[in-house]
Formats: C-alpha cells, sequence, structure tokens
C-alpha cells in the first residue's frame, strides 16, 4: 500500500487495505468486504451509494468509532491495529473532527461552550480556550452568536455551530456523516461552501452524502455498494 507523498506533495493520511467488517449475530451481518483505498491531504472525498450499502460503517472505521474484522487500516501510516484503546481515544480527540446530521449540540450548554467541548480535555488554558472557540464560531460567521443555545437557532445555524466544534482543534481529517440531510437548499449551499473552505494542505473532509449535487462539490468520489467500495 504505497504511502509515498503524491507529485503535488500531498500525502497519504488514511489508507485501507483489504478491510473488513462483519457484525456478529445469529446470522453474521458483513457490512464491509475487502475496502480498499488511499484519501491524501488537501483533498475532499465524498462517500455515495444506496442507503445499508456500508457508508457509515466505512465512516465509522475511519473515524475509529469502530473496528474492522480484517485487513489493515492506517493513519499517517501507523496501523491502528498496533494500538490500545487509550491511544485510539487520543488519536481520535486529536487527529479527527466529526459532524453528523443531527447536530448532536448539548442543548442547555450556549454555542460558545459547545464549541470549546473538544478542548476541555487538553492543556489549552481556559482562556485560549474561550479564543479558539470564538475564532472558529467566527469562521462560520456566528460569532455574534456566542451566548446563544441551540435551540434558538436554525437548523443551518446549528450546523454551522457543529462545524465550528469539529473544527477548533485542528484536526487533520473532517469526517462528516450527511451533513446536509437536514437542510435546505440554501442552507446546504452554505454549509458545502464552509467545507470546501475547511479544505487546507493539511486537512482533508470526508463527506459521506446521497445528496448528487453535494457529492460533486468533492474533488473526488468513493461509491459504495453491497459494502464494497467500487470507485
Amino acid at each position: 500500500m504505497a504511502e509515498d507523498p503524491a507529485p503535488d506533495g500531498r500525502r497519504v493520511v488514511v489508507a485501507m487495505e483489504g478491510v473488513s467488517k462483519t457484525y456478529p449475530a445469529a446470522r453474521p451481518v458483513t457490512a464491509l468486504v475487502d475496502a480498499t483505498l488511499e484519501i491524501r491531504t488537501g483533498e475532499m472525498v465524498a462517500v455515495t451509494g444506496p442507503s445499508g450499502s456500508g457508508k457509515s460503517t466505512l465512516l465509522n472505521i475511519l473515524g475509529l468509532l469502530d473496528t474492522a474484522t480484517g485487513g489493515r487500516y492506517a493513519m499517517d501510516g501507523v496501523d491502528v491495529r498496533t494500538l490500545g484503546e487509550r491511544e485510539r481515544t487520543r488519536l481520535r480527540a486529536t487527529r479527527l473532527g466529526f459532524v453528523f446530521q443531527s447536530f448532536h449540540l448539548v442543548p442547555y450548554l450556549s454555542c460558545l461552550r459547545n464549541v470549546q467541548l473538544p478542548l476541555v480535555h487538553t492543556r489549552h488554558p481556559r482562556a485560549e480556550r474561550r479564543e479558539l472557540a470564538e475564532r472558529a464560531l467566527g469562521a462560520v460567521g456566528l460569532r455574534h452568536r456566542l451566548t446563544a443555545r441551540p435551540t434558538t437557532l436554525s437548523g443551518g445555524e446549528r450546523q454551522r455551530v457543529a462545524l465550528a466544534r469539529a473544527v477548533v482543534h485542528q484536526p487533520s481529517v473532517l469526517l462528516c456523516d450527511e451533513p446536509t440531510g437536514n437542510l435546505d437548499s440554501a442552507n446546504t449551499a452554505q454549509v458545502m461552501d464552509l467545507l470546501r473552505a475547511l479544505v487546507t494542505p493539511e486537512r482533508t473532509v470526508v463527506v459521506v452524502t446521497h445528496e448528487r449535487d453535494v457529492a460533486e462539490r468533492a474533488d473526488r468520489e468513493l461509491r459504495v455498494v453491497d459494502g464494497r467500495v467500487v470507485g
């Protein structure tokens, strides 16, 4: 599995080789079959496919929220199978950011405090945590809503707060599961503009989506069908 930099200098940040996932049951369910792929820094990748095809399983394994039952998955060249649970948790907390369709904001916390959550267990002093969160909210156009609670925001605003929270700790990989699934067309376009802006030479964005117009905003597409990555 090649992990050398591309001619343009982009390096492989996540790589899978022959990854599979089977859930134990009376009749075991195989959700992912022999998945092989590479994703490099500085690109946006769309993951598409029919409902139940294995897209979310693939994203959960990429995000270290689930473990593969076969194959090799490396992040920055490190085989995650060699990591203990504490190391996996640290890697997930420092290198990965997550955005979900349902926002997953804490309703009784202000926008500012929601965005600070990934920093709570870091070494950043309290004042620096606030500064970083304010900066992240400013980047998504919501610096004026620092003290607002999620229940007072529109769906588009809530997803923008979720984006700010996902990147406040400067992850190298941002994983998004149907981030526009609950949004109208205007808010979908705004969120996709923000996601495109979050792609940097050192940050990759992976978006699971069933929306064709969202997938077309990506640099390339990985299609999952019947648990297999086919493109």
